[in-house]
């Protein structure tokens, strides 16, 4: 660009001058600890005073690095214009006023001054602000020439796009139908071609191929496709459509020219990022051979006056003409390189075997370790590691000449990702020197090195850029790990904008986003602190901010992410979803739960939050008020009814099992007719009980079988593991094998082999069929059991009674170990029993319930459960044995007296501990019975008629007359309801005045004066407070009850007061002007520890200092009577 040397300020500076300066600025930076400290220091002084170049803070060392080249170079003019002429082409863009160099130019000063000294010559400040002006000057002019022109360039390429996006909704509508055609078959062509690259081992070659060639095709395909020209409404298609015309239409190239434009118009105020762009551009034109870019220029000039033909004017012409000037002239200059490079690349791979490749990858390392010492905090993997990065780096190399978008998408991911870890930029340039370094020892070709170090700038530049533009405030703060540094970091941005900044980091095609990047780390202060802004309602007067609904369009598995990442961070989640009104009305409070997220889905379907929520199994949070609105919700409104129908077979099999087994219900008299309601009952039961769990659980053993899914029990038996993960489906099984049983020897069967009619009773053909009638029923019995047990699952209808339920399945352990207990004590003291002499009567007590240990056993477990007989306790007592009575007093002393006692202890405590959680163990369990059971249920239909009955797209009511965010289903609850969840705060909108626009930031409210009641007695308390702190202070140090050595922080802080005030008196009238700079830099540490030892708040410290009443005046006359020998010594000590 010739006409920028014409707006360039010239430096004129004698030899001694530039000296002075340079040896200036070196010990500068050399003091303030090195380029990027440095560049901190300054420009986050600048920062405060203009707030416009925060952005420059990001790239601190970049900034101080451009102003230390340009002042080592001041010795020779033209290479002083020529640095000039590159920052100033680099910052377009960048709006400086003379105002604004002065201010930068006082703070250089301020610190330059502050590290130098008296080192901080005339010559030094005269050139260094000779400098600053000039450079300062220069980049003004440079904005002004260029102002209009770059305005104009965005402002045509905005318009010419602004159709883009309405069209490929369009598309994407038109779309849909054709996609969800072709869903099934494209999954099953994924399904194949991923089995065979799974069967091949590299199912991710195969996968990014597939990529790159549809990125590829879908960017050629684009330029080719040539339909639906015939209202063209974007600049790409109207080049289409002219390139058609015009006779260019088959110009592939054409394609990659439209993509790159999408770079470089919007960044052709940074010189760096065009040169950039075009190299690119140059390599991906390098593969098409001899192309002809006026062709291009043809088509560009054709479609943007098309475009704009009402305000097209000699402007727009010349400044297209201008931008175009510079494209073409850098993708001219450099369109032999990309073969010749390439050909130095491929030339120097080809030399080095897999050894010698091999140690040149560690050698980098080492290198780049030796000479850069910080990168040793950044990298610290293993050799392998190393190893696989350098081989990255080496395909990405190539990938640059074949797969050039490929190859930079790569690297923005790249450069993302060490964004994120903090990766400053001032290590990349060391890194590529010590790469070319090692390339010129492994390969001494001089010829190659020009091409591999051309490929090798471009890598870093592309990769700086991705760190500095991956490097927000944000992504800082996360590496900070600290609510203080994420508040301050978005404090700035536009209230419009913050959901995007907190979810969004942009680099080209590649996104990251802050949140996800954060909970992954563990970086899980700034994670809430950014789920705590984005949920936070704020309003100004024109509108709502609250970001939930962008959360969970840009994390729709945000759920399942914080189960498995950071569960801390759910209970912050959903206190972000709870509004609740601080008026209650007609005895209710009103209360918005924000869950359309998490009930709807994108695609109209019903997420899987509360299924993710059930996997955790955390009963805390699944009783959190949000989870809890939600699934009661569902289950009132939607579930109940499905989940109660599919219990209802299961009743009536249960009253039919027992009209068929019970004997008083139906007679069971053989000749009687309610045989055959019997004979029907049973059969209902084989029939649809049996059957049907029969066909469920041979299925389920047959894919348990199947998958290898089996377990053994007792070592020996196999088992499908299913039947072991639920109590339902143990006893299911259970009740399968005794049904079975029951039909095996089901007497009716058997009595048709000896009688023709159908007989439940055929005892009169034999003592056979007798006994095999009162076995049938007694193992009838256990059946029944298991059916009412199963039917205890109808407990989850109501909460209450499944609390209850799970309560006495958890404490069903220590019962049993208590029976074990029980049993083991019985036997005992039974087989005790069982050794005594036998009694003299065959009727006694002893022969006939002690005389053998089954007897024995028998009768004291009867003691135990109290069903022993009071009369056989006399005999016990007048027996002729006198040991039995012990042994039996003994043995109720053991069970009665301590066990009993010991097991009620037990159970208060284990009830006490599994209380907490029982009620979350009931809601996991109505969980599982919406989604496994009451969900399939239901009908496409009447899940949307639910949705809608819900109203979620419109705005949900706050407070009276008050439209909120929507997505929310508005409730009531009791007015105390809230006191037992009190982490959310009632009304928790934080609302502002002022201008109602999104583009600026919400003010501080720690700033914002509460004029309410509470506030302003707050206020009153902490100023009289204050007032009593420096009364009690004053007469301590009056009445000399504090001790400066042993009193304490408050008393210690007092004698240092005291101390100060004799000093700082006598120091005025009678020491030197040094000692008095060190007694005002005692002030300060005085100061600081009045502060912090006294608890008084800065403005009461300093009041205590600079306070002087009458009766201090008079202290301080007298400094024998207030400073303590032992360690204050007289200020006059210090002349003699």
């Amino acid at each position: 660009m010739e006409e920028a040397s014409r707006l360039l300020s010239t430096i004129e500076l004698d030899e001694y001058t530039v000296k002075e300066v340079q040896n200036g600025w070196e010990t500068t930076e050399k003091r303030l600890g090195g380029p990027k400290a440095a560049g901190e220091e300054v420009l986050g002084k600048l920062k405060h005073e203009l707030p416009k170049t925060q952005g420059m803070l990001t790239r601190s060392s970049t900034v101080w690095h451009l102003l230390s080249e340009l002042l080592q170079d001041l010795a020779e003019p033209k290479l002083v214009q020529k640095r000039l002429e590159y920052i100033a082409l680099r910052h377009m863009n960048a709006d400086i006023t003379t105002a604004d160099v002065e201010v930068f130019r006082g703070i250089l000063f301020e610190v330059c001054a502050s590290k130098l000294g008296g080192l901080m010559t005339p010559e030094f400040q005269f050139g260094l602000g000779q400098v600053v002006v000039a450079l300062g000057t220069s980049l003004a002019k440079t904005h002004e020439h260029y102002k209009a022109r770059l305005k104009l360039l965005t402002g045509c390429w905005k318009e010419v796009n602004a159709a883009e996006e309405e069209e490929a909704e369009e598309e994407v509508s038109e779309e849909n139908g054709e996609e969800q055609e072709k869903k099934t078959e494209k999954e099953e062509d994924g399904e194949k071609e991923a089995k065979k690259a799974e069967e091949s081992g590299d199912g991710k070659d195969v996968e990014k191929g597939e990529q790159e060639q549809e990125a590829e095709t879908n960017r050629h395909g684009a330029w080719k496709d040539n339909e639906n020209l015939n209202i063209p409404k974007t600049f790409a298609a109207m080049a289409r459509f002219n390139a058609a015309v015009m006779g260019t239409g088959d110009r592939v190239w054409f394609g990659d020219m439209l993509y790159a434009m999408e770079s470089l118009v919007p960044y052709i105020g940074n010189i760096d990022r065009v040169q950039e762009d075009c190299d690119v551009l140059t390599l991906t034109l390098a593969k098409y051979g001899q192309i002809n870019l006026k062709e291009f220029r043809s088509v560009m000039f054709a479609s943007l006056r098309s475009l704009l033909p009402g305000s097209w004017s000699l402007e727009h012409e010349n400044a297209w003409s201008w931008f175009w000037g510079i494209v073409e002239k850098k993708v001219e200059e450099n369109r032999q390189l990309p073969l010749h490079n390439h050909q130095c690349l491929r030339t120097f791979l080809a030399r080095m075997d897999e050894e010698t490749l091999a140690d040149f990858k560690l050698k980098v390392f080492d290198t780049f370790f030796s000479t850069c010492e910080e990168s040793q905090l950044y990298l610290r993997a293993a050799n392998k590691r190393l190893v696989y990065i350098m081989g990255r780096i080496l395909t990405i190399m190539s990938d640059i000449y074949t797969k050039t978008h490929n190859a930079v998408i790569a690297l923005s991911a790249l450069g993302l990702l060490h964004a994120g870890h903090g990766v400053p930029e001032d290590l990349v340039r060391p890194f590529v020197a010590a790469f070319m370094s090692n390339i010129k020892e492994y390969c001494p070709d001089e010829s190659l090195h020009d091409g591999l170090w051309w490929t090798l700038d471009l890598i870093g530049r592309i990769f700086i850029r991705t760190l500095a533009e991956g490097s927000t405030p944000v992504i800082i703060a996360i590496n900070r790990n600290t609510s203080k540094a994420m508040k301050t970091a978005v404090a700035n941005y536009p209230r419009g904008q913050r959901e995007v900044i907190l979810l969004t980091v942009q680099v080209g095609t590649e996104s990251m986003s802050p949140l996800k990047w954060a909970i992954e780390k563990g970086a899980l202060e700034s994670a809430r602190e950014i789920l705590n802004d984005l949920l936070t309602m704020r309003a100004d007067r024109a509108r709502y901010y609250y970001g939930m609904e962008a959360l969970f369009t840009r994390h729709s598995d945000i759920i399942s992410l914080l189960c498995v990442k950071a569960p801390s961070l759910l209970s912050t989640l959903f206190d972000g979803l709870i509004w609740r009104s601080k008026n209650v009305k007609n005895g209710v409070r009103r209360a918005n739960f924000y869950i359309a997220s998490l009930l709807v889905g994108e695609d109209g379907q019903f997420t899987e939050s509360l299924l993710d929520l059930i996997k955790q199994g955390d009963p805390e949070i699944i009783c959190h008020p949000t989870v809890v609105f939600q699934s009661d919700l569902l289950w009132n409104r939607l579930c109940r009814t499905p989940w109660a129908l599919t219990k209802m077979w299961f009743c009536v099999t249960l009253l039919v099992f027992a009209l068929a087994e019970q004997q008083a219900i139906l007679s069971n008299d053989p000749l009687s007719t309610d045989r055959y309601k019997v004979i029907c009952c049973r059969a209902i039961v084989y029939v649809g009980s049996l059957g049907q769990l029969f066909a469920k659980h041979a299925y389920q053993t047959y894919r348990a079988v199947r998958e290898k899914q089996m377990t053994r029990l007792v070592g020996c038996l196999p088992v499908p593991q299913y039947v072991l993960k639920t109590r339902q489906e143990l006893f299911e099984v259970l009740l399968l094998l005794l049904l079975i049983c029951m039909l095996c020897i089901e007497p009716m069967l058997h009595c048709l082999a000896v009688s023709s009619e159908f007989v439940l009773d055929c005892c009169e053909y034999g003592e056979w069929q007798c006994n095999l009638i009162h076995s049938y029923n007694r193992l009838a019995a256990f059946p029944m059991l298991i059916y009412f047990m199963l039917g205890s699952e109808l407990v989850h209808l109501n909460v209450q009674l499944s609390v209850f339920s799970v309560i006495c399945a958890c404490l069903m352990w220590e019962f049993f170990l208590y029976v074990a207990v029980l049993i083991f004590f019985t036997a005992a003291f039974a087989s005790a029993v069982a050794c005594l002499p036998p009694g003299t009567g065959a009727d006694s007590v002893q022969m006939r319930d002690f005389f053998n240990w089954p007897a024995a056993f028998e009768s004291m477990l009867s003691m135990a459960f109290n069903t022993y007989g009071s009369s056989n306790y006399e005999e016990i007592a007048q027996a002729d044995e006198p040991m039995l009575k012990w042994f039996i007093i003994g043995f109720a002393a053991c069970w009665h007296v301590y066990l009993m006692n010991l097991m009620v202890a037990q159970l208060c405590q284990r009830y006490k501990e599994i209380y907490y959680d029982a009620r979350g163990n009931a809601r996991l369990t109505r969980g599982i019975n919406i989604y496994e059971t009451s969900m399939p249920l239901i009908s496409k239909k009447r899940w949307t008629a639910f949705v809608e009955s819900l109203h979620l797209l419109e705005a949900c009511e706050l407070d009276e007359g008050d439209n909120g965010p929507r997505g929310a289903v508005p409730t009531t609850e009791d007015p105390y309801k809230y006191l037992q969840y009190p982490k959310v705060t009632l009304d928790r909108v934080q609302r502002y005045g002022g201008l109602a626009n999104p583009a600026l930031p919400w003010p501080s409210l720690e700033d914002a004066v509460d004029d309410s009641a509470v506030g302003k007695l707050t206020r009153m308390t902490q100023q009289k407070f204050e007032e009593m702190d420096r009364l009690m202070v004053d007469m301590a140090i009056k009445l000399q009850v504090r001790s400066g050595a042993g009193s304490g922080g408050g008393s210690l802080g007092t004698s240092r007061v005291s101390q100060h005030r004799d000093e700082s008196k006598v120091v005025d009238e009678h020491e030197s002007i040094d000692n008095a700079d060190a007694d005002r830099a005692g002030t300060t540490v005085i100061e600081a520890n009045i502060e912090d030892e006294l608890g008084l708040n800065e403005g009461t410290a300093q009041e205590l200092l600079d306070e002087r009443t009458e009766e201090a005046v008079m202290m301080n006359a007298t400094p024998c009577d207030t400073i303590h020998q032992s360690e204050n010594r007289s200020p006059w000590s210090v002349h003699h």
